[in-house]
């Protein structure tokens, strides 16, 4: 077990690596937050209350859920890319454990996420955010974001192991996300709302891991935001680890 932990953080170190010769990428990974806090608290602030310092308040918690969901599609897409390139069979001759490459990819997008997660909270800091909590209930909630983001990560991992390409595999990741995020009360409150789309925000498991970062972040904490939201990482967990670790094992077979 610590022999395939050693092995897993190892090709963790290996994914990192190549950032340093892709600094358009890295570039990328930090402006993405820069962008999205600008369209959602400058462009449509007035949807939180009608108020830049309010926005801010409300929005940052969910640019922060927003930036870790999408950073998941990454996963799927570095397999997909990986098994075509052949890498996976290189790692298939070598005697490491067999989860360790798949084990390796998942913390290494985890260790970039957390980048990005800072670069999230310097921004907003900078355009009037204040965490309004303890310093415990923050590193709760960032660490709240990356239990989710892995247990994501997961389900990426298995559509780009079983996608025939990795356009397909971002296609598929992208048309469940987008609807997940911009379907929730991540950015806009439920209230006056259509009652469909009410209902669809109250059952919605991003609303409440919004509402769960939000509460220790800003204050209000509920606990139903909490608890669902451990409940929906337990069970995204259990399903799809066991179902990428199969797809991973016919992969290199």
């Amino acid at each position: 077990m610590t022999t395939a932990i050693s092995q897993s953080l190892t090709l963790a170190w290996r994914s990192l690596i190549p950032l340093k010769n892709s600094p358009g990428q890295l570039i990328g990974m930090l402006l993405q937050p820069v962008f999205m806090i600008v369209v959602f608290v400058y462009l449509f602030g007035g949807a939180a209350g009608g108020d830049r310092d309010g926005a801010v308040l409300y929005m940052l918690p969910g640019v922060l859920v927003q930036v870790a969901l999408m950073a998941t599609i990454g996963t799927g897409m570095n397999l997909a890319t990986d098994i075509g390139n052949g890498v996976f069979d290189r790692f298939r001759t070598m005697p490491i454990a067999r989860s360790a490459p798949l084990a390796g990819r998942v913390l290494a997008d985890l260790l970039t996420l957390l980048v990005t997660i800072a670069m999230s909270l310097i921004v907003g800091y900078a355009v009037g955010f204040r965490v309004r909590t303890d310093p415990l209930s923050t590193l709760a909630g960032v660490g709240l974001v990356l239990l989710f983001a892995m247990a994501l990560s997961w389900g990426s991992a298995w559509i780009g192991l079983i996608a025939k390409s990795v356009t397909s595999m971002q296609g598929i990741s992208t048309a469940v996300l987008l609807p997940l995020t911009l379907g929730s009360s991540a950015f806009i409150p439920a209230t006056d709302l259509p009652g469909w789309l009410t209902w669809w925000m109250g059952v919605n498991p991003v609303s409440h891991l919004a509402g769960a970062i939000r509460g220790l972040l800003v204050g209000g904490l509920r606990g139903a935001d909490l608890w669902i939201t451990f409940g929906w990482t337990t069970a995204l967990l259990a399903v799809f680890t066991p179902l990428a670790l199969r797809a991973y094992n016919r992969r290199v077979r």
